[in-house]
């Protein structure tokens, strides 16, 4: 497997372990000091990352979306930009609708071989930093 191909992987783990709310799993995706941060919130360290985004998404019904990533590999360092799409559900239930979109701007570090998130930035097209919650 190439790096490029580890890191799509790990971006589509990171969507798909948030949406199942496996919160727990998902902080591990994180390096053991790493940061969160979205609008005026910065958040560091697994354990504050993984607690504030349980209480923010613990009963969000929607579905997030990773795409158009970009990455750049330098040794055991590598940067990432991806567009993303956050889906809420059309009301009446009857399918979705796209509720936020934006950027991921991530800093990945490989640690003991697997790739890990040193650091994340949400950046939410059409928001002030103050309005919203992360992507």
């Amino acid at each position: 497997m190439t790096e490029e191909e580890a890191i799509r992987q790990l971006l589509a783990r990171f969507i798909q372990l948030r949406d199942d709310k496996q919160f727990n799993a998902w902080s591990e995706l994180f390096t053991y000091d790493g940061t969160f941060t979205y609008g005026t919130v910065r958040l560091e360290g697994r354990a504050a990352i993984r607690e504030h985004v349980a209480g923010l998404l613990a009963r969000d019904a929607g579905k997030h979306l990773c795409l158009n990533s970009v990455i750049d590999v330098d040794g055991n360092r590598a940067s990432v930009s991806s567009d993303f799409a956050k889906l809420d559900p059309a009301a009446g239930g009857a399918g979705y609708v796209i509720g936020t979109a934006g950027r991921y701007v991530d800093e990945l570090m490989r640690i003991e071989g697997s790739w890990r998130i040193a650091r994340r930035d949400v950046i939410i097209e059409g928001r002030t930093p103050a309005s919203g919650p992360a992507g």
